[in-house]
């Protein structure tokens, strides 16, 4: 990545920001090796970090993989999340613009294929269209199957007679961010997209 141009999108502008050589041939290396881009954008993510952390007015005792696990680990108790945030703040690091730094898959994805031309397809062997299919068809199977069930107790007399329609609304939550959304609009938009997901 030629560090002189101008920024063709949120990986580029991180790279020249934070100083990071060689990106696009780290990122393109980690993904010919295996890597998922939710890996990528976790090395992105530590990279973004222990920049920070080296430019700190003070030094902060602590590596970035460390540091990074214990602020987006899902199984950190809240209180010692809380307490390294605290920490860091006074230690001159600016936590919270780190974190607006932070990429997702979907950005590392864009990036390689938006700006580098590179196939990300391998990411997956399913598609949006035949998984919202998918999801219709059991959503459907299970409205049918509380249907059946209410007509055998009211066969049975155990609820009233009167007739019912059973409708179901399948949400999804981030554990990331604690964002929920209705299933149709979590596909349209291809999952959350906030920077602690990865």
């Amino acid at each position: 990545m030629n560090q002189d141009t101008e920024p063709c999108c949120k990986v580029s502008r991180i790279a020249q920001e934070y100083h990071i050589p060689n990106l696009d041939q780290e990122l393109i290396r980690r993904r010919d090796h295996g890597d998922s881009l939710r890996n990528l954008a976790t090395y992105l993510n530590k990279e973004i970090l222990s920049e920070a952390l080296s430019s700190a007015a003070r030094e902060v005792i602590g590596d970035a993989d460390s540091i990074y696990n214990v602020l987006h680990g899902d199984d950190v108790n809240r209180s010692r999340q809380a307490e390294l945030r605290s920490k860091l703040q006074r230690n001159d690091v600016d936590v919270d613009g780190v974190e607006s730094d932070f990429v997702s898959h979907q950005t590392v994805r864009n990036h390689l294929h938006d700006c580098r031309e590179i196939d990300t397809s391998r990411e997956s062997t399913a598609d949006i269209e035949g998984s919202r299919k998918t999801i219709e068809w059991a959503q459907a199977r299970s409205e049918g199957v509380i249907e059946q069930t209410l007509e055998r107790l009211r066969s049975a007399d155990e609820i009233s007679e009167r007739p019912t329609q059973v409708t179901q609304s399948v949400r999804v939550a981030c554990t990331a961010c604690g964002s929920t959304y209705r299933i149709e609009n979590f596909l349209e938009q291809r999952g959350c997209d906030c920077p602690g997901g990865e």
